[in-house]
């Protein structure tokens, strides 16, 4: 009587499982990264897009009024007014995602706030703003912001 083997032994079960769980492992931690920098851009990308509205908000002159952003570590507040008031109803407070978070505010003056002058959009407080990862501190975004009130992101 021959008998044929059929089936697999438990050596080549577990070396084919090992091979899927390392394969996993590695395609979760790719796309873990790509959601990181994509959380990352997003964010800076936000930031902008409220520093470009609250200068069009003050060239416009609403509410005959000049507007300014105030940046805290996982927020940015928009204004209304030549001064930051925390307490103020009429701030916007923008959250950032909880992944990311701002630092080395670096601006002419040394506070935390921009604010646009009516008319031109010019701004005294130029300088940079980082917006990084929390996880990775080493993966950052700058936004610079000119005299002219342009604003960018490097």
């Amino acid at each position: 009587m021959n008998r044929t083997r059929r089936g697999f032994t438990i050596l080549e079960i577990l070396i084919a499982i090992s091979i899927m769980v390392l394969m996993i492992t590695i395609v979760s931690f790719s796309f873990s990264k790509l959601n990181s920098s994509q959380t990352l851009d997003t964010s800076a990308d936000l930031v902008v897009s409220i520093l470009n509205e609250t200068r069009s908000l003050t060239l416009s002159a609403v509410d005959d009024s000049q507007y300014g952003v105030n940046f805290e570590a996982s927020q940015i507040v928009l204004f209304k007014g030549s001064i930051y008031l925390s307490a103020d109803p009429s701030n916007v407070v923008t959250e950032l995602n909880p992944q990311v978070g701002l630092r080395n505010v670096i601006l002419n003056g040394g506070g935390t706030s921009v604010i646009f002058k009516r008319l031109t959009g010019n701004t005294v407080e130029t300088g940079t703003v980082e917006i990084f990862l929390k996880a990775s501190t080493t993966i950052f975004r700058t936004i610079t912001i000119s005299a002219t009130g342009i604003v960018e992101l490097d």
